[in-house]
């Protein structure tokens, strides 16, 4: 009497709609799904996510518990690691560590060799490159440029056109906005008014003065802006802007 035997269809799990290439190296705990893209020598480790129509290409790594989603793009040589994201259109290259919790989303570019940790964002069409650092709670957004060796940490806001450069310490409740362009530490100051609310006075690309008070309320000190402010902040605005002017004049020349 013979043993019936039964064949056994060998089953294999439906693969994640994926494009991999090349050299990569992706882990089994990662997950890559619905389009993503890995190219070139790219790492994708840990228990990773690569979700949507995203990149990774060159010798980029994502890691940890890492998030790419929407079309984002992670390639040179940069690392997507602990538990931050990058969403949206955002475009992280270069040597560039991403870490933390820090989400680059909008149209943000992050380059070189930026640093982008704790609870950071840099969002909008923001761009952060050269050896700049975003960290603590600090936000980077529109149109804004940090760049050099700038550290730009605590609930500091760096939003509209404002370009930020060179090795400078910014944190606090500081806020530069619109037409700022700060190289030196003394284009930037912040004041606590009577009333407990802090506001910013920056240095203008035109060696006017700027006043930031929030994300959405920035730009060059006009009477109409700083009208309800302290006597005495209103006279600082006047001492900064001579200076700064006159500063412009000597550069220029």
């Amino acid at each position: 009497m013979f043993k019936s035997s039964v064949m056994r269809n060998r089953f294999t799990p439906a693969r994640p709609i994926a494009s991999i290439e090349n050299r990569t190296r992706i882990v089994s705990t990662a997950r890559v799904a619905a389009g993503a893209r890995i190219l070139e020598h790219a790492t994708v480790g840990g228990s990773a996510v690569a979700l949507g129509a995203v990149t990774v290409t060159d010798r980029a790594q994502l890691v940890e518990h890492a998030m790419l989603g929407g079309t984002a793009r992670l390639q040179g040589r940069a690392v997507l690691s602990g538990w931050a994201a990058a969403v949206d259109h955002a475009t992280i290259d270069g040597d560039t560590w991403v870490f933390g919790r820090a989400v680059i989303s909008g149209h943000a570019s992050v380059a070189g060799h930026a640093q982008i940790f704790g609870d950071a964002a840099v969002t909008g069409g923001a761009v952060v490159d050269g050896h700049a650092w975003i960290h603590g709670h600090a936000t980077v957004s529109g149109e804004a440029w940090v760049s050099g060796r700038a550290q730009v940490g605590g609930h500091a806001i760096v939003c509209g056109t404002a370009t930020v450069a060179g090795p400078l310490r910014i944190g606090g409740h500081t806020v530069i906005g619109d037409q700022a362009d700060i190289t030196r530490p003394d284009h930037v100051e912040t004041h606590r008014l009577s009333w407990g609310e802090y506001v910013t006075l920056y240095r203008c690309d035109d060696g006017s003065v700027g006043l930031g008070r929030n994300e959405t309320n920035h730009g060059p000190a006009t009477a109409g802006r700083s009208h309800l402010l302290d006597g005495r902040l209103s006279a600082r605005i006047e001492e900064l802007g001579e200076f700064w002017a006159r500063d412009r004049s000597v550069s220029a020349s």
